[in-house]
């Protein structure tokens, strides 16, 4: 009995799943973008399996192609797309979702709908925004660092996350859980072409040093509920950050005198603490943090203790103001990004079910406490770097 079950088991391995399907039967899609078009969605998926199966492929010769469909809905467009590829789309590995300007601003609800219910896709892909430039024009842009258009733009949002302060991550999963819970709203990472479409999509764009046209991460787009509202500022989403504790590495330029400092962060961090207080709403934002100095322009003495003191002022005065601008964004387009009352929500919720109908169009209204306390650690060289050389 038990060789007979042992022997069903192999017969069950070795035949394979029931639905097995070979991949070059399948357009692998890399990248998606969602535009309108005559009040239509314009879908575009970018192929990574494009290039025909031949030995003789000539250098530079593009391994991608971007295919669109229009329909009303975006499944409609997807089923257009597939009258003009020759193979059935492969939705499980894609990087990237673009969402134009247009359609983010009349609201993305439809197309969260879809990528929900939708089996075939998986929904941890990188979620952006395309300022002023067509959604599906952003996935021909040829890069000479990586294979295609897409993985370029999802490479970036990641290094740039973790160096810069104005970058986050925003898959779809996490932009679903925000959108669907009270008191937070999303903050999603722009795009947009630098130069020409028709030059970064030809194959001209990768046999140069320095390419006419490419792909640039932009500050951030504010939302209310699912639809676009605002653009943000570098210094606004530099703050959002800050506040939002989305903080792994910033670098801050401060005026000093005559001249200026760059500092770099070593480590930052934010504490938002809700409080109630004669049935008004109070936030106590903490911002604290560690730097270095790594450029120095102007006659400026780092051997003093004073000079350093009021370099460190400086930059906590910087840090707060640029919260203060990001606060201020939020109140005027009455858009909570912070989920400020999702911790209303969490920490007084008989009160924040009191307020939260009208919740963000009292944002103005809460008592915000900023404080920030930033400390220069700068005991590697407490001399310009000249001064150095010069004192050898």
């Amino acid at each position: 009995m038990k060789k007979v079950i042992i022997s069903l088991l192999i017969m069950f391995c070795v035949t394979g799943c029931w639905n097995y399907r070979e991949l070059n039967e399948y357009s692998i899609v890399t990248g998606i973008a969602v535009d309108k078009k005559d009040n239509e969605y314009e879908v575009s998926v970018l192929i990574s399996n494009a290039p025909k199966s031949s030995s003789d492929n000539t250098s530079g010769e593009s391994q991608i192609v971007v295919y669109s469909g229009k329909g009303n809905s975006v499944f409609e467009a997807l089923k257009d797309i597939g009258l003009i590829s020759p193979k059935e789309l492969y939705l499980n590995s894609f990087s990237i979702f673009v969402i134009s300007e247009d359609v983010a601003r009349d609201g993305i609800d439809s197309i969260i709908d879809f990528f929900l219910r939708y089996s075939s896709s998986r929904n941890k892909f990188s979620v952006i925004v395309s300022k002023g430039d067509k959604a599906k024009d952003t996935l021909k842009i040829l890069t000479h660092l990586t294979n295609f258009p897409s993985q370029g733009i999802s490479d970036n949002i990641k290094a740039t996350s973790n160096l810069q302060g104005t970058i986050t991550t925003m898959n779809f999963d996490e932009l679903t859980s925000i959108i669907l819970r009270d008191g937070i709203n999303p903050v999603i990472n722009s795009v947009y072409i630098v130069g020409d479409v028709k030059d970064g999509s030809s194959t001209k764009n990768l046999e140069t040093s320095s390419p006419k046209s490419y792909v640039k991460i932009g500050n951030f787009a504010i939302f209310k509920g699912d639809k676009l509202v605002d653009w943000a500022t570098h210094d606004e989403s530099l703050g959002i950050n800050m506040i939002n504790g989305k903080i792994s590495e910033m670098y801050l330029n401060v005026d000093y005198n005559d001249g200026y400092i760059v500092i770099d962060t070593t480590s930052f961090s934010s504490t938002v603490k809700t409080s109630v207080k004669d049935n008004k709403p109070i936030v106590d934002i903490d911002l604290n943090g560690e730097a270095r100095i790594i450029e120095v322009n102007g006659d400026i003495n780092l051997q003093d203790s004073k000079v350093i003191e009021k370099l460190q002022d400086k930059c906590n005065k910087l840090i707060k103001s640029n919260a203060k601008k990001a606060i201020n964004l939020a109140i005027k387009n009455k858009t909570d990004i912070f989920g400020f009352g999702l911790n209303f929500y969490e920490n007084h919720p008989k009160f924040f079910e009191k307020v939260k109908d009208e919740w963000e169009n009292n944002l103005g209204e809460i008592k915000i406490n900023i404080k920030s306390k930033l400390v220069l650690k700068n005991k590697v060289s407490s001399k310009n770097s000249l001064e150095v050389i010069h004192d050898k």
